[in-house]
Parts: structure tokens; C-alpha cells; sequence
């Protein structure tokens, strides 16, 4: 798995993850302005914390589990986000701090190439 395209908790579209290659247990991410992104999306609580300032390479931990993966990491503000994928290429994503949490939906639209 090589990008997630992650979505709002509405389903709108927000950002792209791009990983790095190899599939280790160590990648590196960056997160990619979604070219479907809305100005009102951006300017959103979830936007605010995808995007922060500017873009950011984050080292991530990348784990293969039976029918899917997991991705997991901190951005530069203490956001700790986990992504979930599953079958079907298809998951969620999760960013949280303290006792502050946002989620939405996350698919691989290149699906798992192994």
C-alpha cells in the first residue's frame, strides 16, 4: 500500500497519505492536498490538523495484519494519527491529542499491491 486517500467522518475528500517504499515495519509519510479538496474542508477542524503549517515528512510505522494494515504516527503539532485499513481496501483514519479526537474514512485506491 502505497497511498490513502482519507475522507471526513461526511465523506468528503481531505488528503492523500503517500508512503514510502519498501513495505518495512518503518516508512516514511507525507500527506498531499487531495485535488477534490474544498476550501470549506481545508478550513475545517480536520483540515487544520492535516495540514498544519507546512508539509511534513513523518516517520510511520507500517504493520501488515491479516487482511489488512495499520499506519501510525505523530505530526509536528502532537496530533497521533492511526489508520486502519481492511478489506477491501477500505478503513478508517483516526487523529488524536489529548482529549481532542477527530476520524473519518480512508481507502487505497491502488488496493495493497502484494
Amino acid at each position: 500500500m502505497n497511498m490513502i486517500v482519507l475522507m471526513t467522518a461526511a465523506g468528503a475528500p481531505l488528503a492523500m497519505l503517500g508512503l514510502s517504499t519498501p513495505d518495512l515495519p518503518q516508512r516514511n509519510c507525507i500527506f498531499m492536498i487531495h485535488p477534490q479538496l474544498t476550501s470549506a474542508v481545508f478550513e475545517s477542524k480536520e483540515g487544520k490538523i492535516v495540514f498544519p503549517d507546512r508539509m511534513t515528512e513523518y516517520p510511520c510505522s507500517y504493520t501488515r495484519r491479516k487482511g489488512g494494515a495499520d499506519i501510525a504516527f505523530t505530526n509536528q503539532n502532537g496530533w497521533r494519527f492511526e489508520v486502519r485499513m481492511g478489506r477491501g481496501d477500505e478503513g478508517a483514519w483516526r487523529a488524536s491529542l489529548a482529549d481532542d479526537a477527530v476520524s473519518g474514512r480512508a481507502f487505497s485506491p491502488f488496493g495493497d499491491r502484494k
